[in-house]
């Protein structure tokens, strides 16, 4: 079955808007038809076919835009920004997976393609500048090919309280394989099942990633994340990262972070934040990594390419050729002396500076080939050291080849006990790493092999999580 909605799309006339909304709109560089709509995105078309199960939806665009994704066991949403649709449509889909798909307007600026679900399914995204798909498919469809550089293992590890069950990846960074941290719903504001992130990147082996907390309803990462050289999360204090460099190489260690912004002749303000409300001293940045908006704020500066171009507050628009600033209501007066066109410049370097991909966990749970876990250095207390429960990890052998490792949960019908810090320190020791960090455990921890998960899933099933560490396929251009 195709069909296509190309000439049933047409302009329409300009819907009425607030004056705060179209303030929103104008920082972001957007319009809406007739009010100089070539600023921003237009949705031309979209085509979709069915066959079998698998239904694939491609919408042709006019330019390049930034996308979320989330997903249900009934739905699948997919949102554009900054994008406007001439016309919206729904369109019943009679076989397959998908039961309708219907793509719509659902903020200036926003336009949403959601896929109705007949059951649980799994979906891809391919985007490119002038063009976006979506694949949706059966879960048992989701199986990813695993190459020889790449193997997987479980094995029994005594404990104090008897035995665990432990579930090991080894991989070789040295061939065709990336590892790289992703961003649930490719926004930080996002949460997401790691083994719906795994199959949507098409990733070879995926575990759960960092920390995060609860804030307005969303899942923000505790820690430094890098991706592609940015710096998407600032660093918490004294805790141990994960990171790769261009080349590939893999190193797990402390870093270093002193971010700033810098005005013209040399003065400096500091950075306290990096997409997530601002601290005590120093203002926050949202990139357009963040998502469409920033959270609510006090005070917000615009900036883009380089120069300041508005003042607002509340959930400002985050401008996909800049950031935006934000202090709290105490502390405006860090960004209260900006004025229009001021150029800035924003320096959020990491050290060491050959990171080009890092994800932070914590604690430590081996350095040079001995245990070490200093677990009240970087934060934790002690009941959070001697918790037997679910655990993920990840270690770097003396080879230079990357281990994922998971636990499983406390659970006696499985006749598993669970594992502390010291002894999945001892059990990474144990599988050669040379060093290892802990990472977020507990109804988290979650191991991903060729699109199944492989560990044990907790009773209240697979928990969502802000982050994850991905094994992909490297690009042709960035091979060895």
């Amino acid at each position: 079955m195709h069909r296509t909605l190309r000439d049933r799309l047409s302009a329409a006339g300009p819907r009425p808007f607030v004056v705060a909304l179209l303030t929103a709109l104008i920082l972001l560089g957007y319009a809406p038809p007739g009010a100089g709509a070539e600023n921003g995105t237009q949705v031309v078309d979209m085509e979709w076919t069915v066959a079998g199960d698998v239904a694939s939806v491609t919408m042709r665009l006019t330019g390049a835009v930034r996308y979320r994704t989330a997903s249900s066991s009934k739905s699948i949403a997919v949102d554009l920004w900054t994008a406007y649709l001439p016309s919206e449509r729904t369109v019943p889909v009679e076989r397959g997976v998908a039961s309708g798909l219907s793509l719509r307007q659902v903020t200036p600026g926003m336009v949403r393609l959601q896929v109705s679900l007949r059951e649980r399914s799994r979906f891809k995204v391919y985007s490119l500048p002038e063009k976006m798909t979506v694949k949706v498919f059966p879960e048992w469809q989701s199986t990813v090919p695993i190459p020889q550089s790449i193997s997987y293992r479980t094995l029994p590890v005594p404990t104090g309280a008897g035995r665990a069950r432990a579930h090991v990846v080894t991989i070789d960074p040295r061939s065709e394989v990336l590892i790289r941290p992703a961003l649930s719903g490719d926004v930080i504001s996002s949460v997401e099942r790691t083994s719906t992130a795994a199959v949507r990147l098409e990733a070879i082996a995926a575990i759960n990633g960092s920390f995060y907390s609860g804030y307005s309803g969303l899942g923000l990462p505790i820690g430094l994340i890098v991706i592609d050289g940015r710096v998407l999360s600032a660093p918490f204090p004294r805790r141990t990262v994960f990171a790769v460099d261009a080349a590939g190489r893999p190193w797990i260690g402390p870093v270093e972070f002193a971010g700033r912004l810098v005005k013209e002749g040399g003065a400096e303000i500091p950075i306290s934040a990096i997409n997530r409300p601002p601290r005590w001293g120093g203002v926050a940045v949202y990139t357009p990594e963040y998502g469409p908006f920033t959270a609510p704020q006090a005070y917000v500066v615009i900036v883009r390419k380089g120069r300041v171009t508005g003042f607002t507050s509340g959930r400002a628009p985050i401008p996909s050729d800049g950031y935006a600033l934000a202090v709290a209501a105490s502390q405006r007066f860090m960004l209260e002396g900006l004025t229009r066109e001021q150029p800035l410049t924003l320096d959020l370097a990491v050290r060491p500076a050959t990171i080009h991909h890092a994800l932070q966990g914590g604690p430590r749970l081996v350095r040079n080939g001995r245990v070490h876990v200093p677990y009240d250095w970087e934060g934790f207390g002690p009941g959070f050291y001697r918790a037997r429960t679910a655990r993920s990890a990840i270690g770097i052998t003396a080879s230079g080849k990357v281990l994922f490792v998971t636990v499983d949960q406390r659970d006696r019908r499985r006749r598993s006990s669970g594992i502390n810090l010291a002894e999945l320190a001892r059990l990474m020791r144990a599988l050669g790493a040379r060093d290892a960090v802990n990472l977020d455990g507990g109804g988290s921890a979650t191991l991903v092999v060729g699109g199944r998960i492989v560990s044990a899933v907790s009773r209240g099933g697979e928990r969502h999580v802000s982050a994850t560490l991905v094994a992909v396929r490297r690009p042709a251009d960035k091979a060895p």
